[in-house]
């Protein structure tokens, strides 16, 4: 591993799904579906507490990244 991290730049994948986001139930720990619509989980969350009384959820987003040469750096040493 190299110690002059300024070689490389931390960028979004652009292979990957991004702004993908599910929710747990705190109570019963029932969860989502992933989605990578963020107001489909609201809903799920709105949905599950009016059915169930539950009220506390944990969100989760996940964005996918990736190490690529830094700016002006064309290749990997």
């Amino acid at each position: 591993m190299t110690n002059n991290l300024s070689e490389y730049a931390l960028c979004l994948d652009p292979d990957a799904r991004q702004g993908v986001s599910h929710a747990w139930c705190m109570t019963c720990g029932m969860r989502s579906q992933e989605a990578e619509d963020g107001p489909a989980v609201k809903h799920w969350c709105l949905g599950h507490a009016e059915e169930t009384g539950h009220k506390r959820f944990r969100a989760v987003a996940t964005t996918f990244l990736m190490v690529g040469p830094a700016p002006g750096r064309t290749t990997r040493r």
